[in-house]
C-alpha cells in the first residue's frame, strides 16, 4: 500500500474518493448533499511530520466529503536520499486534481470509484478501512491539539489517535508520524485552496479505470 494512503487513513481515502457534485453553499454550510462520505460534515487540521518524512501537512475538506485539500510541504528521507515534496490536491466531484505549486501545472484523473463508493455509507465505510488495516480500539483517550481521540493499534504497525467523528489526529506507520497541531472543527479552510486548479495549467492524468481495468 502506498505510504501516503496508509499514512492519511480514512482521510486519505475521503481525499482519493469524491462523490457527486452536492447542492448547497460554497463554504459547505448547506444540508442539501447529494451523498456524504465522511461522518463530519466540514474540519481543518494542520500536522507536523517526523520520522522518515518530516514537514507540514494540511488536510481539509466540506461538504461531508464531497470536496477535500491536501498541501504537502514535506522532506522524506530514505536510505541517505532526501527528496522535497510540495503538493496541492484537489478533489471535487469525481475528478482528482494534483498539482505542483511551484511551477502551478498538474493533472487531472477522474476516479474510477466514484460510483461505488458514492453509494457507500460514511460510517460503514470509515469502519471497513479501519477494519482492513486491522485497526481495534485499545480504550485509551487522550488529548491532541485541545481535542479528544480514541487511539487505536493494529498488529500490522500502524497506529492512530482518531476522534468520535473519525478525524486522524495522529497517524504513524513504516516509520512515519504525524500529529496534528491545529484542529479546526467547524471550518473547510481556505475556499482559495478548493480552486487552485483553476489558475494552473493542467492537463490529463492517467485513466485509471483503464488501467485498473487492464489487471
Amino acid at each position: 500500500m502506498n505510504k501516503s494512503a496508509i499514512f492519511l487513513g480514512v482521510a486519505a481515502i475521503a481525499l482519493a474518493s469524491c462523490n457527486q457534485e452536492p447542492q448547497g453553499d460554497s463554504d459547505g454550510g448547506g444540508d442539501d448533499v447529494a451523498v456524504k462520505f465522511h461522518p463530519l460534515e466540514k474540519f481543518c487540521i494542520e500536522y507536523e511530520n517526523t520520522g522518515l518524512m518530516s514537514g507540514k501537512s494540511i488536510h481539509c475538506q466540506r461538504k461531508w466529503g464531497a470536496e477535500s485539500y491536501a498541501i504537502e510541504d514535506t522532506k522524506i528521507e530514505v536510505g541517505g536520499m532526501t527528496q522535497q515534496q510540495k503538493s496541492h490536491n484537489i478533489t471535487i466531484g469525481d475528478m482528482i486534481y494534483a498539482i505542483n505549486p511551484e511551477t502551478m501545472t498538474g493533472t487531472k484523473t477522474k476516479n474510477p470509484l466514484f460510483e461505488q463508493l458514492a453509494k457507500s455509507n460514511p460510517e460503514e465505510l470509515a469502519k471497513s478501512i479501519m477494519a482492513s488495516m486491522q485497526l481495534e480500539d485499545t480504550g485509551e483517550d487522550k488529548q491532541v491539539a485541545g481535542e479528544s481521540c480514541n487511539v487505536l493499534k493494529s498488529p500490522m504497525g500502524i497506529g492512530g489517535c482518531y476522534t468520535d467523528t473519525m478525524v486522524a489526529l495522529e497517524v504513524s506507520a513504516m516509520g512515519l508520524n504525524r500529529v496534528a497541531t491545529s484542529v479546526d472543527l467547524d471550518s473547510g479552510g481556505d475556499d482559495a485552496n478548493y480552486s487552485l486548479h483553476e489558475q494552473a495549467e493542467i492537463t490529463d492524468g492517467p485513466d485509471i479505470g483503464a488501467i485498473l481495468n487492464s489487471q
